[in-house]
Parts: structure tokens; sequence; C-alpha cells
């Protein structure tokens, strides 16, 4: 029997937690960050903030145990603090990344941590709301890091009661889905030409996207804010690579779009409640009007309503598990993973720091709101020439703009 007010793992929650790596491991946590006004906040003050957030989000006090998430009694504000100071003038991106992994969390408390990042300039800083990725997805994270922290809201205490156990048919739609995201795709190819010597780690870039091209591109098209991303980041691959595209058969590459079923799964904002969709990026047409329709066709509002009810089943046969971890690595190497999230602040510069772990591809995360996009990348070492992709992504989106408003 689990505690009062214990909420079972989800099957995402397990595969975060029990294959990809452990609770201390800096490539599993992601992170959303705000650029603040004015000079960072002393410990005592993100004390109070901390332990204000907790109180309006109960989620926050939620901490690993034996099969599942469970209030921890001994919550303790200074245990999510974390203070990082760079020198002046370093880029901001950079510090963030280097923040998050340096600090490590401790699997005995929740799995969240509230860093304040200083001194790369004297009228600014960092507030970074980092969590593991089992603990919350990217669309539950910026959720509390803006209502509850930024923007002082209350949010819904974790439901135990979401521990249903799921229809076969939807265990069955899940198989389907991991078994099309592990189908033959073409790979991400880099240019060719020499990298400038062998590199480890994955590679992180931030890029600030022009909101204006978006909207004009939506208004003229139909298109949200996430389908004119996944468009222009086809346009940027190619471009990346024309002549790997121009090879018969090979029409794109397929990405893993997250679908968050907080609202319906889990309104608390507790454990990874996200589903896949695979979706083809049509990297080989030509045409940027063409990849955008391809984009649209196939994240249309009805075929998202279907993979959202292929959610992970809180409680399955082992072996649906084990079939899973033996499918995850298969669909993700050389794949990329892209998220885009919509944040409503009253702030210009918030971005998002995606999951480092190396799986020979990458990830991309697009933060929007009304003032601005922000686009983080996560690459392969292995990917050669990586970091022209920011300057392409700029250049797919103004061709983009520029077809489809003419």
């Amino acid at each position: 029997m689990g505690a009062a007010g214990a909420v079972p793992l989800t099957g995402s929650d397990r595969l975060f937690l029990g294959e990809l790596g452990s609770a201390r491991d800096h490539r599993l946590h992601i992170a959303l960050a705000a650029r603040m006004p004015g000079p960072a906040p002393d410990s005592g003050e993100l004390r109070r903030l901390v332990a204000e957030s907790a109180a309006r989000a109960p989620v926050l006090t939620y901490r690993l145990a034996r099969g599942g998430w469970e209030p921890d009694p001994a919550f303790d504000p200074a245990c999510h603090v974390v203070e990082y100071q760079v020198a002046p003038g370093r880029d901001v991106g950079a510090a963030v990344v280097d923040a998050v992994r340096d600090n490590r969390l401790l699997p005995e408390h929740p799995l969240w941590s509230l860093m304040v990042v200083h001194g790369y300039a004297a009228d600014e800083h960092i507030l970074c709301y980092r969590v593991h990725h089992a603990f919350q997805d990217g669309v539950a994270a910026a959720r509390i890091a803006t209502r509850a922290v930024l923007l002082g809201r209350a949010v819904p205490a974790p439901d135990p009661d979401v521990a249903v156990r799921a229809p076969a048919m939807a265990r069955m739609r899940l198989l389907a889905t991991a078994a099309r995201l592990a189908a033959p795709s073409a790979r991400l190819r880099p240019p060719p030409g020499r990298t400038g010597g062998t590199q480890s780690g994955a590679r992180t870039f931030f890029l600030r996207l022009d909101v204006a091209a978006f909207r004009e591109i939506a208004a003229a098209t139909g298109a949200s804010v996430p389908q004119v991303g996944l468009a222009v980041l086809a346009g940027a691959l190619r471009a990346w690579n024309p002549a790997h595209w121009r090879k018969a058969g090979r029409r794109g590459t397929t990405v893993s779009f997250p679908l968050n079923l907080n609202g319906r799964l889990r309104d608390g904002g507790l454990g990874n409640g996200a589903t896949i969709m695979p979706v083809v990026l049509p990297c080989a047409e030509p045409a940027a009007r063409e990849r955008l329709r391809g984009v649209m066709e196939q994240t249309s509002f009805e075929r998202m309503a279907v993979y959202r009810r292929d959610r992970y089943p809180v409680r399955a046969p082992a072996a649906v598990f084990r079939l899973l971890r033996w499918l995850v690595p298969k669909a993700f190497p050389g794949r990329m993973t892209v998220s885009v999230i919509g944040v409503n602040l009253p702030l210009d510069g918030c971005f998002a720091v995606p999951p480092t772990y190396e799986t020979g591809g990458g990830a991309v995360s697009m933060v929007y709101s009304d003032t601005t996009v922000v686009v983080s990348c996560v690459l392969s070492a292995t990917l050669a020439h990586g970091d022209r992709l920011p300057r392409l992504m700029e250049e797919a989106l103004h061709e983009l703009r520029r077809e489809v408003t003419r």
C-alpha cells in the first residue's frame, strides 16, 4: 500500500527513470529559463519563493517513492535553491546549460530546483526552473514555472485517482505508435567536410526567431505556431545538406513530436504526461509552402486527437515495458525530438533547455509567446557543422514568409 495521496508511475515515468538514466543524471533534466530584470535575489528570497510556490502548486512537494510519487513530509525549500554565478559577459544560454549540468538533483527529494544564474550582466539575472524529465514533461514544467513560480497562481494538487488500467486497445495503439517511430526513415546527415577535430557530448544552440514572421505566415495559411516551427525546421535541415535529400525515395526524416496530456491525464502537473506522435519532416520538398502543407496535414487537430488517446498505461504487464524499452533505443538513434511550448508571460526572454542524452540525433524545443519565439537545439557531437542550423532556420523562416505572403 502506498502513502496517502500517492500517485502511481505512468509507463513514460518508468521509461525515463528505469531505462534512460537515474535521477542524478543531468542529461535527463529539462528546464525553462526566464530572463529577469534587476539584480538577482538572495538565498533568503529564493527560499521564500520556493516555499510560496510549493504552497500554490502541491506537485512541487512530491518525491519519488517505491512504485510512485508521494508527498514529502519533510519538504525543505532550502533543498531546492541553487545559486550559480558566472563571469561578466558570459553567454546566457551556455551559462544556463552549465548550471543545469553542474548541479545534480537528489533522489530523496522532489526532483526539481529553482536556479538563479547571475553575474553575466549587472542589470539582469536568470530564473531557471529545472526538473527531471520523469517528474514533469516540458509542457507541465512550463505550466508550473509560469503559473506557480513566476505569476503566483494556484495549480490543483495531483490526483491519485488517475491510476486506472488503460484498455487493451489503448495499449495496442501505443505499440503501433512505437513501431511507426522505429520504422526506417532518412537519418540526419550533416554536410561533408572537416568538423574541426573530435568532440564529445551534445552541443546546445539558442536562437530567437522573428515572431512577426510567424504571425504573418499563420494569418496567410491558417497554420499554428507549432506547424510553422516544424516547417521551418524541415527547411533548415534541407538547406543543411541539400544533396542528401535529392536521392530517389528519400522524402524526409521522422521526428518525435510530444503531445501533452495534462488537463486530462494529470492536471496537477506530476509525471511525464505526454504521448508521442511521429511526424515526417518533408525535407525533400523544394518549395517552402509545400513543406508547410505537408506538416499541416500530419498535425491536424483530428490527427493529434487520435494520438492523444495513445497515452501510456499506468498499469500494464511487464512485457509491455520490456518491449517499449527494446524499441525506444531503436527509434531514437539518429532521430530528432521536436517540442513546441507556448507560455503566457509578460517577459521577452524565456527559453527551454532540452534533455541532452546522446542519441546520435538531436532535440529541438521552441518556446513562444506573444512577443518572441526562442529555439533551443541540442545536437549530437557526431553531427558535423551543427552550428550552421540556427542561421539556416532564420533563412528558412524568411523563405516561407516570402512564399506565402507574396
